[in-house]
């Protein structure tokens, strides 16, 4: 070998060595959630030359997750062009289309079809388990986490059989067999996970919000800020997507007969977050998801719900419960002020649940609710009177029980 070609070789496997840290890196960032860290590791592998359809998987991953959704549309087709069987692609080719499906049928089928392409695939089988024994469909398809459905690999362990893969140009791209078989999940908690339903008032409601079962409850919503600049940057225009879709009426809670329709109502919206009128943004943009709109606009409507719900200073309305009873899938995310009489309280890791009756305008009973309380409040027991301040995050159960997490609340002397 000449020291030339030697110089070539060493600069070579010291790129090699570099890219495989850095991925292995940003595999760790996914796992802890700093998708914007992750995004910036696997840019920078990307900028040396790598290709790997793994590493084009991971930025899915992560745009996803951050609601950068053209390039997420970019990359998926990116994949295909370089291995339409790829199976953690099809997979995620499937979770996202399961969460446009207009109906369970139409998911069931998608994934009947795959199980019967991909017989070994456990992701697929789960999957199609799932939808199959969903007996609230819409509720599944809000809720889906993506470490259900789908396989995000773990990097090869060994730095050796990693080098062909991490070597930039077409070295790199003659081993792809790197990441086969390897079954581990990323640890991620979706903008859109499994909710849990609870058979009594506050019980295991808990254990669902710490297990991640209850992805749109608090126990995983980003501390907020200030800026509004992401705000700027979630839009619909210059989409390569048909933006609504042509199905029944009768199919969806909001319909749209235009595009144009939708987004004036999603850009108003925006408007309306950075003028900080957050509750009525969130009437808007609940009837955007509860529409006709296709997948990729939904997730980015997603991610508008959980820049609100991450807001601490809200300004809270005293809205009346049976107009939010009346309508409940628009008010995902509203900030209330309610006055109430407590029914139970269950108390767990120096938190509360508890389970509230609220008052109409006469002070009598209106409706019952589930309220999360991250600390002891002092005097709280059966029977007791609160006034409580806090975002609606949810609501469980059949009867669909609405779920509060509690920014302020305290006991109150009978009037």
């Amino acid at each position: 070998m000449t020291d030339g070609s030697r110089f070539t070789y060493n600069r070579t496997v010291d790129t090699a060595k570099s890219n495989y840290r850095l991925i292995r890196e940003a595999y760790r960032s996914l796992n802890k959630e700093k998708f914007q860290e992750a995004i910036l590791i696997l840019e920078k592998v990307l900028s040396s030359g790598v290709g790997d359809i793994y590493v084009l998987l991971l930025l899915s991953v992560a745009y996803l997750y951050t609601g950068q959704f053209g390039k997420l549309a970019r990359f998926v087709t990116k994949m295909k062009d370089m291995n339409s069987s790829y199976l953690p692609l099809k997979q995620m080719e499937a979770f996202l289309k399961l969460k446009s499906a207009a109906g369970q049928a139409e998911a069931l089928q998608l994934y009947i079809d795959l199980t019967a392409r991909y017989p070994a695939d456990a992701h697929l089988h789960r999957g199609r388990s799932l939808i199959g024994a969903a007996s609230d469909f819409s509720a599944l398809q809000k809720n889906a986490r993506l470490q259900d459905f789908v396989n995000i690999p773990r990097p090869d362990g060994s730095l050796k059989k990693a080098y062909s893969t991490n070597l930039p140009g077409p070295q790199g791209r003659r081993m792809s067999g790197m990441h086969r078989n390897a079954r581990i999940r990323v640890t991620l908690i979706a903008m859109i996970s499994v909710a849990g339903l609870t058979a009594l008032a506050g019980t295991g409601v808990w254990y669902l919000v710490r297990s991640g079962m209850l992805g749109d409850a608090v126990s995983k919503i980003v501390k907020p800020n200030r800026d509004y600049s992401s705000i700027d940057m979630v839009s619909v225009s210059g989409m390569e997507y048909d933006l609504v879709k042509n199905i029944k009426k009768d199919r969806v809670a909001v319909y749209y007969q235009s595009a144009r329709d939708m987004t004036d109502d999603f850009n108003r919206a925006r408007q309306l977050i950075k003028a900080e009128r957050h509750n009525d943004a969130v009437i808007m943009l609940n009837g955007l998801y509860n529409s006709n709109v296709n997948f990729v606009v939904k997730e980015k409507v997603e991610f508008l719900i959980k820049f609100i719900m991450n807001q601490e200073d809200r300004h809270f309305d005293e809205i009346p419960y049976p107009t939010v009873g009346k309508n409940k899938y628009r008010y995902r995310g509203y900030a209330v002020r309610w006055k109430g009489r407590v029914d139970a309280v269950r108390e767990k890791d120096r938190s509360q649940i508890v389970a509230v009756t609220v008052d109409d305008a006469r002070g009598e009973p209106a409706g019952a609710v589930d309220v999360y309380s991250g600390r002891i409040i002092p005097g709280l027991k059966k029977g007791a009177r609160v006034l409580m301040e806090g975002i609606i995050v949810d609501f469980l159960g059949t009867d669909k029980r609405i779920y509060v997490d509690a920014r302020n609340m305290r006991v109150i002397k009978d009037e």
